[in-house]
């Protein structure tokens, strides 16, 4: 499956989006890839959206680009992406310093393989 980058501020990103499972079907959040994460973080609004309990997530420290260390709750969610469904662990936190969720390594580039193509501004995401 193929993503365009999105355009945001100038700076073209590899933003995809991906379906979550909530109480009556499925949402659609967007999402940066990025192969450096280890794992997905979203911003915290986004699990009142999905009908999370934040705090009743399994609590743990992330490092973040910046070096900082930050809370996350540790959720086990149902997605789709890629035209795939499965269950993904995906944090949330109430401090994640940029403005998009974060798609990280564990259970999607574990799953996928990722082709970032930066000249032509597309990422290609499939099975492994």
């Amino acid at each position: 499956m193929y993503f365009k980058y999105v355009n945001i501020r100038g700076s073209y990103l590899p933003i995809v989006p991906l379906e979550v499972k909530v109480k009556d079907g499925w949402v659609i959040l967007r999402a940066f890839a990025d192969s450096g994460a280890t794992q997905s973080i979203f911003r915290a609004e986004f699990a009142d959206v999905l009908g999370i309990n934040l705090e009743k997530g399994e609590k743990k420290s992330v490092i973040v680009g910046s070096g900082e260390l930050i809370p996350v709750y540790l959720h086990n969610v149902s997605v789709r992406f890629a035209g795939k469904q499965f269950n993904a662990t995906i944090g949330f936190s109430k401090r994640l310093g940029v403005e998009f969720n974060i798609l990280g390594r564990k259970d999607f580039f574990e799953r996928f393989i990722f082709c970032f193509n930066d000249k032509n501004k597309i990422l290609e995401a499939r099975e492994s």
